[in-house]
């Protein structure tokens, strides 16, 4: 399934209402879990409303959202955060203390061949991640980046995405991300696409998403 839309608001009420009228319902956890396997949402213009599903989060007050720095920072800052047990910036940024994907790779090869294919950035690290025992692993696991007629497009996997709470912040993270690199290869932001292989909501969240819907 795929999803196509011009803004990111409207793109994320569209997911929501297709996981909550489509999905399969599991327990995880003791909590009720509504799933989609492998859907896709692409969002055209992005930087239009790139705040607005966190707008929405914000407007019930019921729970507080972390602020935008906090949010960015969690994908552009070299430095471990002890308050979360990952954060993306230091596998991207200082890859096992060695490899900054974005400054000694991405830029130079965009740079150097504007129509590349080969401008992927990993978060996955096996030596970390793959540990049965080790439940705090990445859920966006890898980006890629085409650069096409000056636009820069980005297309993010993510294995494992809380659609309605945690997707507002994932994709301000990665627009965060492109518009970074922007301004490094002074080109045009284009499309985000994100390929999500378990999507979902949980129960809990059901009437909370009714309200969102509602407001559609």
């Amino acid at each position: 399934m795929e999803i196509i839309t011009e803004t990111t608001t409207e793109a994320w009420k569209k997911a929501l209402k297709y996981v909550f009228k489509n999905g399969k319902d599991f327990e995880d956890n003791n909590r009720i879990c509504r799933e989609i396997l492998n859907l896709t949402i692409k969002i055209k213009q992005p930087e239009k409303d790139i705040t607005g599903p966190i707008e929405v989060l914000n407007s019930f007050k019921k729970w507080v959202y972390p602020p935008l720095e906090e949010i960015k920072n969690i994908i552009t800052s070299k430095n471990l955060a002890p308050v979360y047990s990952y954060i993306y910036g230091p596998r991207i940024f200082n890859y096992r203390s060695k490899i900054d994907q974005i400054e000694d790779f991405i830029i130079p090869l965009l740079k150097g061949t504007k129509e590349s294919r080969r401008a992927v950035v990993t978060l996955w690290d096996p030596e970390q991640d793959s540990n049965i025992y080790n439940k705090g692993v990445p859920g966006l696991i890898t980006l890629d980046f085409k650069l096409r007629k000056n636009r820069l497009n980005v297309t993010a996997v993510i294995r494992s995405n809380d659609l309605f709470f945690g997707w507002p912040a994932n994709i301000f993270q990665i627009y965060s991300l492109q518009e970074l690199i922007i301004k490094k290869l002074d080109c045009l932001p284009g499309s985000i696409t994100i390929f999500s292989t378990s999507i979902h909501i949980f129960k809990d969240q059901f009437e909370d998403i009714k309200k969102v819907l509602e407001g559609s």
